[in-house]
C-alpha cells in the first residue's frame, strides 16, 4: 500500500510545476564536464557571504580525476625536486528550467568550478564555485535519520545519465551494506546508467526529498552488460565520513562548525604537514 501511494503521489507532483520533486531533486543537479569526460552533481550548499554565494556540489572522483595530475618541480625552499598536485578547473551546467518553455529542453549555462578536495578510496569529490544569485540545494538527510532508510524505502535517482539533461527516474531500496573494494554501498532499483555518477539518491519520507547518496557503480554482466535496475550508490553515511576525514564538517546537517571554522582547520594541517616536510 505505502508502494502504491509512493507512485500516486510521485506522479501527482510532476503535475505541479513547482513540486518539491522539482525544486529538491531535479533542479539540484549540474552537469560537471572535463576536458576528457563528464558526468552529474549536486548542489548541496549555497549561502550568502558577501557580495557572493559560495556553492559547494559533490561528485565522484571518477568524474573528474583526469582534471587532476601530479607534476615533478623544483621547490626552492627545499632545494630539491617536490612532487606537486595540478588541479585544473572543470566546467558545471546549470539548467534553467524556469525560463524553459513547455516541452522543451532546459537552457545550460556553464560556469568554471574548483575542485577543492576529493577521495579516491570514497570516490567523492567536492567542487567550489562563486554564484551572484542562490542555487537550488539538495536536503541532506539528516546522520539522525539513517536508520529509517530500509529495504523497500521509496527512491528517486536523478542525474544526467549519458550527459543528457537531468533525468528522473524512481525505484526502492533494495538492499543495503554490500561491500565493493573495502567500502560500504547501498543499492536502489531507480535505473541509472553511464553519466549519473555524480547525481543524486534521493530518500522520499512523507512528501520530503532526502539525500541520501551518490550513484557511482552499476552492475555489468560477464559480456559486459549494464543491468541499469541494480544500481550502486554510496551512502550518506560515508559521505559524512568523507565531509569529516576532509574537514568540510559544516555540511553535516546539524553540525556547529562553519565554512570559515573549517577552512582555518585545513589551513592549519597543511601548515603542520609542510613543516613536517622541511
Amino acid at each position: 500500500m505505502k508502494r502504491i501511494l509512493f507512485v500516486l503521489s510521485f506522479f501527482i507532483s510532476t503535475l505541479c510545476a513547482e513540486s518539491p520533486l522539482h525544486t529538491k531533486v531535479l533542479h539540484t543537479q549540474v552537469r560537471v564536464q572535463t576536458t576528457k569526460a563528464g558526468g552529474s552533481g549536486t548542489v548541496i550548499y549555497s549561502e550568502k557571504a558577501d557580495e557572493f554565494f559560495p556553492t559547494y556540489i559533490i561528485t565522484c572522483h571518477h568524474v573528474i580525476e583526469d582534471a587532476l595530475r601530479v607534476e615533478e618541480k623544483w621547490d626552492p625552499l627545499l632545494g630539491k625536486p617536490r612532487k606537486q598536485e595540478a588541479r585544473q578547473s572543470v566546467t558545471v551546467e546549470f539548467f534553467n528550467y524556469g525560463s524553459t518553455p513547455h516541452g522543451k529542453p532546459p537552457l545550460t549555462s556553464g560556469t568554471v568550478a574548483d575542485i577543492v578536495t576529493y577521495d579516491v578510496d570514497h570516490d567523492m569529490a567536492l567542487l567550489r564555485l562563486r554564484l551572484s544569485q542562490q542555487a537550488k540545494v539538495a536536503k541532506l538527510l539528516p546522520p539522525g535519520k539513517v536508520t529509517e532508510v530500509i529495504v523497500g524505502s521509496p527512491t528517486v535517482a536523478v542525474g544526467c545519465a549519458l550527459l543528457h539533461d537531468p533525468v528522473l527516474t524512481t525505484g526502492i531500496i533494495t538492499h543495503l551494506g554490500d561491500i565493493i573494494e573495502y567500502k560500504d554501498y547501498w543499492m536502489s532499483n531507480a535505473q541509472i546508467i553511464y553519466g549519473n555518477s555524480g547525481g543524486g539518491m534521493f530518500f522520499v519520507d512523507g512528501g520530503e526529498y532526502f539525500f541520501i547518496g551518490l550513484p557511482s557503480r552499476i552492475a555489468i554482466t560477464f559480456g559486459g552488460q549494464a543491468i541499469t535496475h541494480m544500481g550502486y550508490f554510496s551512502p550518506i553515511t560515508r559521505v559524512y565520513d568523507f565531509f569529516r576525514e576532509q574537514l568540510f564538517d559544516f555540511l553535516i546537517p546539524g553540525s556547529t562548525a562553519t565554512e570559515v571554522s573549517c577552512k582555518k582547520a585545513r589551513d592549519e594541517k597543511k601548515s603542520l604537514e609542510e613543516r613536517k616536510l622541511q
